[in-house]
Order: C-alpha cells, then structure tokens, then sequence
C-alpha cells in the first residue's frame, strides 16, 4: 500500500513538472524566435501544442513561423489555420504568455508601439489575414483558391476568393477558347463577373463558325440565334455579301430582283442594280421591242453612272435632305456622310492648295464605346477620295480642322487619357495628304480656340487657359512640323484667343476677346492694343492697309471695328441684325472685304453677308431647322461651304454668288 502511494506521488510530483515545463516551452519558443531560429522555435511550439492542443502561445507562436515569407516553413494557409484559431483562444492567455510575448514584440519590433499585448497579437493576426488574401490574389493558383474556399468557410474574404476562383477559372476557359468551354464556364459559374464577357465570346466564336461556313443558311442561323450579338451587323454585310455572290453567280435579272427585294439595305444594292441594269439593257438591245426598252427605263429611269457605294449614299442622302429643306436656289448640293455603326457629333472644314474639302467630324462609335475623329476628304464635287478615323484609346474629339501649303491635314480638339473626364487634354493630330497618320500631341489643360499653320511650317494653336481663380487668360502654344513644341505663351490679361492670322512680313495677329496683338515667329509682341471691356472681338479680317474686327458690345450689339497699320481705330458701325441675342458659330472672309458670318438665334440658324466697310447686312440666307449648323469655309473659286450635323455629316455648297 505504502508503496502504491510513492509511486502515485512520483507521478504526481512528474506530471507538474511536465505541465510547470509548458510555459517554459513557448517562453523558450519565442526567445528563439527573437534570435531567428524558426527550427528549434516551432519543434518547442509544437510540443507545446502536442500537450496542450489550446496553448494559445504555441498556436501564436507557430502562426508566426509559418506566415514568416523568409521561413523555411512558410505556408499562409496553414497560418491561418493557427491564426483564425486565436480568436476563440484569447482569454487563455495566461499573465506569463503575455509577459513574454510582450517582450518578444519588444525587442523584435521596428518601432516601439504603446499598445496592449493582446491588441499586438489581434494586429498580427489581421496582418496574417490581410498576406493571405494578398497572396491569394498574386499566386494565380487554383489548387490554392479551392483549398481556401474549402478550409475556410467563414473567411471574410470569402467573396473576394470566389471571385479570384471565377476569374481563374474564366481565364483557363480563354484559353480553351471553344464554344463548349465558355457555355460550360456560364453554367458551372453563373453568378461570375465574366459572364457578359464570356457570352460576347460564345457570340463571335459563333460568328467566326458562321464565317468558315460561309452561306446565306448559316449567317441567318446566326443572326437568329444571337441577335443581341455585337457581331449582328458584320454577319448582315457577310450575309448581303454571300448572297450577292449566290445572286452573280446565277446571273438572271430574276435572280437579281429576289435579292435586292430580301435584301434592300444591302451595301451591294448598287451594284446589283448595275448588273440587273445591264442584263435587261443587253436584252432590250437584243429583242429590240418596245416593251424591253419600257422594262428597263421603268427600272433605271435617270439611267444614272456607277460611283462608288459610299458616295452614292452620300449624295442621294444630301439631296433628299436638302429636297426636304430647301434652302436656296444658289445651292449646287448637299451632301450626307454617315458610317454604320456610329453617329456623328460635330462638324468642321476647311479647303487645301488644290480646292479639296477636308471635313471633320466627331463620331461615336458603337464598336469601341468611344468617341473618335473622323476626317473625309473630297474632291470639290463632294465625292469621297477617303476617310480615316483618328483617336487615342479613349474619347476624343475635333473641333477645329486646317491644313498647310503641303495640303497635310491639322485637327485639333479633346482626348482622354482616361474614362474619368478630368483625364481630358487639348489635342493636335497631323495627317499625310493622304490620310496617313504623322503624329499626336497633348497640350495638357488648355482649351484651344484657333489653329493655324504658318509659312514656315509651324502650327500655333491658341486659346486660353484657366488660372488658380478660374480666369481665362491668352495662351498660345507653337509646335514645329514634327510636333515638338517650340514655346508656349500665356499673355497677360483676361480672355481667349479667338482669331489667328500670318501677315506677309511673317508676322502673327492674334485676336483676343478684348485683346489685339502683333507677334513675331518667337511670341514676342510687337504691337498691341486693349480693347473697351463692353467690346468682345470675334474675328479679325487682314486687308491690304487696315484690319477689320467683328465684335460684340456688351453682349448685345454686333459691330464692326477697323484698324490701320499703327494700331489706330479708325471707323467702328454697327451692324444691324434681325435679333440681338444671338450667337456667332462661324466667321469666314469672302471676296471683296465681305465677311460670311454663320449665326445661331434662338429659333433658327442664317449665313449672313457683312459688308465690313458699311456693317450692312448684304443677304441673310435661313438654315434648315434641327440640324446643328458650325462651320463655314470658303473655297478656291469662292463658293461657300456650310457644315453641320444631325446625327450624321450634312454639308452644302453654293454657286458662289451668294449663298
């Protein structure tokens, strides 16, 4: 009996010394922790737990070791396990833990913090969380996602895993890139962000299938299927295109007419008409009866030319619109230019050396999201000898439009480097004559109201920019041929640049709201003059001896201003206009000091011809109603052209007696 109770003694006496050994371990642990050896560290942590599986030391401890991205025993996931364990553990902290791990945070902390040690390990913890999800986000490993979403149900950063899993996922589907895959990816993961992207695939890999086949069957199917599909209209274009073929190749006028009457928007429309024309006028020439000859005169009954599908639409398009809004007798035409799938927003043009009209045009385009420049060039009678889009990768627009003695194309407007609005910049593009893209600048926060192209090659784009109070002050700035900037200038006073024009000694005008001034090529002024305050100039007009400026007195009274060489005013008369609120879109000088002035009032828009010497209205010529009418240009033999837009691009031209 004495002896059974010695040995339960001794295993008494043993057993607190084992449990008393516990704190030491972890105390140990972590001294070991603070000299870097993980090793010897986590086997003491690990004992620890072995005894004491809720040993919130050890469990802290091991968390350290493992989410330590220098440790050899580096594994975030498996410190999370120890980590997301630690909240339900934290009352068994005993005074001693925290003493110890209080000293460890001590003598390994960067910068000593005054907190309480249980809030240091709750801090831990969280920087534990915050790696591993930053881990789960860099590593691209779907093993690792999966194991997360497993072993981890109550992570808070579950959503975020889901989500990581499902653009894993998509990108593994991307790469199969196969019409199974991505319907597989939609109903194994319907709640993903990829979807819409995932179902624009299925729709051009459809369209792509369509394409190989290649017959009028399998371009309906298409359209039939996926009608919302962005590739809708290029499968339509493929269909009139492949069905056109099947149509020549059967080569009947019966063929012909079913095609044009299944498909009447069909770009081939035209031609198919040619070849039915010359079918029915082979055959009346052969039979040579009065009812052939009465077929195809029904049929073609202007018996009109081939020209190009582009500008079939454009002029047919231009004179129905002005047959619908007459204007004058004096027009020659009208012209309407459009793209499918886009609608234009602006107009402006301007003529070269050769009597060519350059337009430009504002477009957004259904296919990117974005707005962009486009620029058509045409002969004097309006047919298109190409077309260009011209941007960057976000928004851009044109608002000014002009060329130099070589004809290479100057546009200037907005672009975005960015979706935000406040990523816009002003904007100068050059192109070939021949449309070819030379280059693109930014010229940063100022808005640019005049463009012009010197002698010597320099391109000055003047406006103003904002100062910190929001004031307009005169701004200018210079680019050499290639689109390095020269200079740049912001003058003194408050206002905008509206008007800038080369005199023949190589000198520059500028004309401000209330500011005249005479630059050399360097920016330097050479002479100036300040306008009255109540007056706001609008154009400036060089004549052989004086200058003449349009401007607006106290915003309600147009007049007009002339000034000699000396920088003297020397007449000023009023020009009297139907109404007195109104504003001015466009100011052009026409032949025999006359100024072609295009006018928005408040109920219709005119083109009105300003004698400058006498400020009389000469002829008042009212637009078209709900077109947006904003730019004039004059061309070589002085007709006057007219640009506006209505969703799409109208331009008139007049005989150049008057408008």
């Amino acid at each position: 009996m004495k002896r059974a109770i010695r040995i339960l003694t001794l295993l008494t006496i043993f057993t607190l010394a084992a449990l008393s050994s516990y704190p030491q371990n972890t105390r140990r642990g972590f001294k070991l922790l603070e000299k870097t050896d993980l090793e010897k560290a986590r086997e003491l942590f690990t004992e620890a737990l072995e005894e004491n599986k809720d040993n919130p030391a050890a469990v802290f401890g091991l968390m350290l070791i493992l989410a330590d991205d220098s440790s050899a025993y580096f594994d975030l996931i498996s410190a999370w396990h120890y980590g997301s364990s630690l909240s339900s553990l934290m009352e068994k902290f005993t005074t001693e833990d925290l003493e110890y791990i209080g000293e460890y945070f001590y003598n390994t902390e960067a910068r000593h913090v005054s907190r309480p040690v249980k809030k240091k390990i709750e801090y831990a913890v969280e920087t534990v969380d915050a790696k591993l999800i930053k881990y789960i986000r860099e590593e691209n490993n779907l093993e690792l996602v999966y194991r997360v979403l497993k072993e981890f149900p109550d992570f808070k950063h579950y959503d975020n895993v889901i989500h990581i899993r499902n653009q894993l996922e998509f990108r593994k589907y991307e790469k199969q890139n196969t019409l199974d895959g991505y319907l597989e990816f939609i109903k194994k993961f319907p709640e993903a962000a990829q979807i819409e992207k995932a179902k624009r695939y299925i729709n051009k890999l459809a369209f792509e299938k369509a394409c190989k086949i290649n017959s009028p069957e399998a371009y309906k199917t298409y359209i039939r299927d996926y009608p919302g599909a962005a590739e809708v209209n290029p499968a339509i274009k493929k269909l009139h295109a492949v069905a056109f073929e099947a149509a020549k190749k059967k080569n009947t006028v019966q063929a012909l007419d079913e095609y044009m009457a299944e498909f009447p928007d069909a770009l081939e429309i035209y031609e198919a008409s040619l070849l039915q024309k010359q079918l029915l006028y082979d055959f009346a020439k052969k039979i040579q009866t009065l009812e052939a000859y009465n077929e195809f005169i029904r049929k073609y009954p202007e018996g009109q030319h081939y020209i190009d599908i582009f500008n079939l639409k454009s002029l047919d398009n231009g004179m129905r619109y002005l047959s619908s809004h007459p204007v004058s007798d004096n027009i020659i035409w009208a012209r309407s230019f459009e793209e499918e799938g886009t609608e234009e927003l602006s107009s402006c043009i301007t003529i070269d050396t050769l009597n060519n009209y350059i337009a430009g045009s504002t477009v957004f385009r259904m296919d990117t999201g974005f707005t962009d420049a486009w620029i058509i060039k045409m002969n004097s009678d309006g047919k298109m000898l190409w077309n260009k889009y011209v941007g960057e990768s976000y928004n851009d627009e044109i608002n000014l439009i002009t060329t130099n003695n070589r004809n290479e194309i100057f546009g200037a407007g907005y672009t975005w480097s960015g979706k935000d609005s406040s990523s816009r910049e002003s904007w100068i593009f050059k192109l070939g004559a021949n449309g070819t893209k030379l280059w693109s600048r930014k010229l940063g926060k100022m808005q640019i109201t005049g463009l012009l192209c010197s002698d010597n090659g320099s391109i000055y784009a003047g406006g103003y920019l904002k100062n910190d109070s929001l004031q307009d002050l005169y701004s200018v700035v210079v680019l050499n041929d290639q689109g390095k900037r020269l200079w740049a200038r912001t003058y003194t006073g408050k206002g905008r640049i509206t008007v800038m024009e080369e005199t023949g000694d190589g000198k520059i005008i500028l004309t401000g709201t209330g500011w005249f001034a005479r630059i050399d090529p360097k920016g330097y002024i050479s002479g100036e003059y300040r306008f009255s305050d109540s007056d706001s100039m609008i154009t400036c007009q060089i004549t052989k001896n004086d200058l003449s400026f349009l401007a607006v007195r106290d915003s309600v009274r147009f007049i007009l201003l002339n000034m000699d060489a000396s920088n003297k005013l020397t007449r000023e008369k009023t020009v009297e206009l139907p109404e007195v609120r109104c504003h001015v879109n466009s100011v052009i000088n026409a032949k025999n000091n006359k100024l072609a002035v295009l006018i928005t009032y408040s109920d219709h828009q005119s083109i009105n011809l300003i004698d400058t010497l006498t400020g009389k209205v000469l002829e008042s010529t009212r637009l078209p109603a709900g077109t947006i009418f904003q730019a004039l240009a004059a061309d070589r033999l002085n007709n006057i052209l007219v640009a506006g837009c209505k969703g799409e691009v109208i331009i008139l031209k007049n005989n150049g007696i008057t408008f």
